[in-house]
């Protein structure tokens, strides 16, 4: 696997993981509202890769760079109130704040290799 793809597939988990983030703190006061979270990243990387079928030998194959690398599953919570909602908001945050540093360490790995590769490039 490529560091770029890599580097690629786990901001795009990132993301998404952070979007939810928002949907559960946006909710927080729902009632019976459940808690949501990504599927871990690592599952993706260990389980096999969806192919699209074809039917048809005139049929377009995808890539495996085309598989969706997100998923929605129940967050653990710490704990519930009254209405039934399970929306910690300082887990929450927490998770929001987990994922930015992982940003940031993607882009510097990332902007690390880039110039690696283009010193080595110009050299």
């Amino acid at each position: 696997m490529y560091l770029f793809d890599l580097a690629s597939r786990h901001m795009t988990w990132l993301a998404e993981r952070q979007a939810l983030t928002a949907t559960n703190i946006a909710n927080a006061d729902t009632p019976g509202y459940r808690a949501q979270d990504a599927v871990p990243f690592t599952s993706f990387l260990e389980g096999p890769e969806l192919q699209m079928a074809t039917t048809s030998p005139l049929h377009m194959t995808s890539g495996p760079s085309d598989a969706p690398v997100t998923g929605r599953g129940s967050a653990t919570s710490w704990g519930s109130s009254h209405s039934g909602n399970d929306v910690s908001i300082e887990q929450e945050l927490m998770t929001a704040s987990a994922d930015s540093r992982m940003m940031n360490v993607d882009a510097g790995i990332t902007r690390s290799f880039q110039r690696m590769l283009l010193s080595a490039v110009k050299a």
